[in-house]
């Protein structure tokens, strides 16, 4: 065999034990990789989850930490977490896990039902959002026209002008169509265009896209113009409500959480 011959044979077996050799350890560091590193959601860096709103994709990233490292019940996939609520503030950099994302916590409790109330039947004084703690007034009507009606059986008239009935949470914010759009923005006179756009646009059968839209419009404008607002009330609640709509117009105004704290 020429030298030349046995030369190249040489290289090409180099080559070939080179490669094999680059093929193996990238091989070992992937699966030393996949056994020691795991998929996690976290929190953006600069991002800030608030009570009650809903997550947008903008609001995550997808980062991988040692295996003990990762809290149990995290997600490893965002897709899993988009339109969830968190029940706590969570910060930039905080692993997403199922406890702070339990779903149903504004289900009705014991001894509560769901009631869905037309917006026409009330006043918001604010801006109001899914989840916020609010505060339920009777704002009377002139004195003229209480007269002619009997006293109230289930509440108190304390003044003459407005009385606290009670508080409670407000749970659902829908529009005409029952497409929930999270949040009532109350206007004395909407655009035109918005408001025709609104009505026969906004609550259409919509593609994921848009209904990820509805996580943002949730932050900020409505997708649509609230038609139904949904409250989780007692039976005493729900008399005292619907009796003091006789005597004027409910107004509805935020107040604070559980913790001293507006939402």
């Amino acid at each position: 065999m020429k030298k030349k011959t046995l030369l190249i044979i040489c290289l090409l077996s180099l080559l070939l034990a080179v490669g094999s050799f680059y093929a193996a350890t990238k091989y070992i560091d992937q699966l030393v990789h996949e056994t020691m590193f795991a998929p996690v959601v976290k929190v953006a860096s600069g991002k800030q989850i608030q009570p009650f709103q809903p997550i947008t994709r903008a609001d995550l990233v997808v980062d991988h930490e040692e295996m003990d490292e990762i809290i149990p019940g995290s997600f490893a996939k965002i897709e899993d977490v988009i339109g969830k609520q968190s029940m706590q503030t969570i910060f930039g950099g905080e692993q997403l896990i199922e406890e702070k994302l339990r779903e149903g916590y504004l289900l009705p409790q014991r001894g509560e039902a769901r009631y869905e109330i037309p917006v026409t039947n009330l006043m918001p004084l604010t801006e109001l959002r899914k989840g916020d703690h609010v505060k339920v007034w009777i704002k009377y009507k002139q004195a003229s026209e209480i007269e002619t009606l009997p006293a109230p059986s289930h509440f108190k008239m304390q003044n003459t002008s407005a009385d606290l009935l009670f508080e409670s949470q407000l749970v659902t914010v829908k529009d005409n169509n029952g497409f929930e759009i999270y949040s009532i923005q109350p206007q004395i006179l909407p655009d035109a265009g918005n408001m025709t756009k609104t009505f026969f646009e906004a609550s259409k059968s919509t593609p994921l896209n848009e209904v990820e839209k509805r996580y943002y419009d949730y932050r900020a404008q409505p997708s649509a113009i609230a038609s139904f607002v949904g409250f989780n009330l007692t039976d005493q609640e729900y008399v005292i409500l619907a009796e003091a709509m006789q005597y004027g117009i409910i107004q509805i105004g935020l107040g604070l959480g559980e913790e001293g704290n507006g939402f």
